[in-house]
């Protein structure tokens, strides 16, 4: 019995100390690092948005390739045997065939809906790269914005720690009656002020980063360290469009491509549905059809026929028909289509010279920003000065060390502006994201 109690001992020690390791290693989480064109790259291969993109691409594709499919001629095969119930009102017993057609249709619409077929695939191109730049820019966003979060959270969890220390440094003081109990309790009263706010930073930080990871289409069980700074937002040089001229990034923009597209399919609808209305119909068909009965006599005989007719549409020259009001409604999409194409030009070109003159501003209010830091750095630390040397009070201080975090806080704030404004403008003039500044 003890043998038996030892042996089950044995096994279970051995049993988890295989199984708890397992265990482990399972509850491990996976870690990536990340720079912002990895977390680009990772996107646009795995973007939920995208890959449905890419079925529709698809899906364009092989309409554009099959569209001339309704001149494809059909083929019909059959059999049959028959045999009357009373024979007696026929001259034979019963009757069997065999048959075999092809037929053809050619509408005059044809080269029309072809051209739309290709239009089409050509406007899902634009649409599929729309998208990609669409989950380019808002990887970019989120990257900095994750950024700009994380660094924020950094200068609280300093600013939380300064408070700590200074409410223990007068909690010393007071202890050794350098300093009076109010002094104490403002100081502890501060410390504790800044705990909420630096948790409320850090939800926010976790928050965004599940909302990236599924942008990103990733394991939101993955921990994910972001390399990079807003300091190299800080530092980057004079952003311009060099040589390129507003008007020639007007044309490129993915939004005038688009209605551009949308425009050229428009206008082909039109002379589609002008074939439809009065165009011809060719239809041709030839059927063989053999048959014979028990009285028939040598070769089967051939019931099978050839066809062809042409049909002509005559009511699209009605004005009130159906397919005149067709062709008008075409028209009047082409029509609207213009004026959304002129407006769209407008607005691209505004758009661009309000984001240069965004990121001209911003890049000055950092210079600005940068020499505030430097003076609220020295101020603070003159004022500490001070008031370990009892020439200054607690509150002044603070407001030291209120306005150097403000200052620090709102040069960050600037870098991520900045950004922000660079991906815009990148975004609307179709270059590639991450090359204007460099």
């Amino acid at each position: 019995m003890k043998n038996r109690k030892n042996f089950v001992f044995l096994f279970l020690l051995t049993l988890s100390s295989v199984l708890v390791p397992a265990g482990a290693q399972e509850q491990k989480k996976a870690s990536k690092t990340l720079t912002v064109e990895d977390a680009e790259k990772i996107a646009v291969e795995q973007n939920i948005t995208i890959k449905r993109n890419q079925i529709t691409v698809t899906a364009d594709k092989r309409a554009k390739d099959h569209s001339w499919n309704s001149i494809s001629p059909t083929l019909t095969a059959g059999a049959g045997l028959t045999k009357p119930n009373d024979s007696s009102y026929y001259s034979y017993d019963w009757t069997r065939y065999a048959s075999a057609g092809i037929s053809i249709s050619f509408e005059s619409s044809l080269f029309a809906s072809i051209k739309k077929a290709r239009l089409n695939y050509e406007e899902g191109l634009i649409t599929y790269e729309e998208a990609c730049r669409s989950v380019q820019l808002d990887v970019r966003s989120s990257f900095y914005g994750l950024l700009y979060e994380q660094e924020n959270v950094a200068l609280q969890q300093r600013n939380l720690e300064t408070a700590k220390q200074q409410y223990e440094t007068n909690l010393s003081k007071y202890q050794n009656g350098r300093v009076s109990q109010i002094d104490v309790l403002t100081a502890q009263v501060t410390y504790e002020k800044l705990k909420p706010t630096v948790e409320s930073a850090e939800i926010t930080v976790q928050n965004d980063m599940e909302s990236f990871k599924q942008l990103l289409n990733m394991d939101l069980d993955t921990d994910i360290t972001l390399s990079g700074s807003l300091d190299d937002i800080i530092a980057l040089g004079a952003v311009s469009l060099g040589n390129a001229k507003v008007d020639d990034l007007v044309e490129k923009a993915t939004a005038v491509a688009t209605l551009e597209k949308q425009l050229e399919i428009a206008e082909t609808a039109v002379s589609a549905d002008r074939f439809s209305a009065y165009g011809p119909t060719v239809t041709a068909g030839w059927t063989y059809k053999p048959t014979e009965t028990n009285k028939t006599s040598g070769d089967p005989n051939d019931t099978g026929t050839l066809s062809l007719a042409v049909s002509i549409p005559l009511d699209g020259y009605l004005p009130w028909s159906e397919k005149a009001d067709t062709i008008a409604t075409a028209k009047d999409t082409v029509a609207d289509l213009k004026l959304q194409l002129q407006n769209e030009k407008t607005t691209v070109k505004v758009n661009i010279q309000n984001y240069l003159r965004q990121i001209q501003q911003a890049q000055t209010t950092v210079k600005s920003l940068q020499a505030n830091i430097g003076l609220a750095q020295q101020t603070y630390d003159m004022t500490l000065e001070a008031y370990n040397h009892g020439t200054k009070d607690l509150l002044s201080l603070q407001t030291a060390s209120d306005s150097l975090l403000e200052a620090k806080v709102s040069l960050k704030s600037e870098a991520y502006t900045l950004i922000k404004a660079i991906l815009n403008l990148e975004n609307t003039t179709g270059v590639q994201f991450g090359t204007l500044g460099k």
